[in-house]
C-alpha cells in the first residue's frame, strides 16, 4: 500500500521545488542551453552541406528525365532523331523486332522471365512514338497542295 500525501506535505515540496527553481544557478543552464543549440545549429549546417552536395550532383546528372509540364508526377524522355524518316525507320524497328519475338518460343528465360509483358511494353511505347499531330499536319499541307505532284 502507497502512502498518501497529506495537503501540508504538499505544500511543503511546493515550497522547496519554487525554492529550488529561485536559487539554481544561472549559468549552468545558459550553458546547457547554448550547447544544445551549438549542436543543433552545426547538425543543420552538417545537414545543409549535405543537401547542397546533392544537389550538385543532381545537377551533374539528372539530363535524361524532364518534368511533365502539366503533370508533377509525370516526366518525359526526349528521343533524338534525324526526323520524321528516321522516326518511322524506329518505329517500323521495333515492331520488326516486337513481331520477330512474338514468332519466337515463348519460353521465359532468367534475361527476359516475362516475354509477352516486355512485347506489350514496346509495343506501347511505339504507339506513343507514332507522331500523329504531325502526320495530321502533312496531310493538310498535301490538301492545301493539291496540284503537287509526287516524284
Amino acid at each position: 500500500m502507497g502512502h498518501e500525501i497529506s495537503k501540508s506535505e504538499q505544500n511543503i515540496i511546493n515550497t522547496e521545488c519554487r525554492k529550488y527553481l529561485e536559487n539554481r544557478d544561472p549559468i549552468k543552464e545558459n550553458t546547457f542551453v547554448k550547447e544544445s543549440t551549438s549542436q543543433v545549429e552545426s547538425r543543420e549546417s552538417e545537414e545543409k552541406s549535405i543537401l547542397d552536395k546533392i544537389s550538385e550532383l543532381a545537377k551533374e546528372h539528372f539530363h535524361t528525365l524532364k518534368r511533365y509540364p502539366s503533370k508533377k508526377e509525370l516526366y518525359t524522355i526526349n528521343l533524338i532523331t534525324d526526323g520524321y524518316l528516321e522516326t518511322s525507320f524506329m518505329i517500323s524497328s521495333l515492331l520488326k523486332v516486337c513481331i520477330t519475338a512474338l514468332d519466337a518460343e515463348r519460353t521465359p528465360n532468367s534475361v527476359v522471365p516475362e516475354p509477352e509483358q516486355n512485347i506489350r511494353e514496346v509495343l506501347g511505347y511505339i504507339l506513343n512514338m507514332i507522331p500523329y499531330e504531325e502526320m495530321e499536319f502533312l496531310d493538310k499541307i498535301r490538301h492545301i497542295l493539291p496540284n503537287m505532284e509526287t516524284k
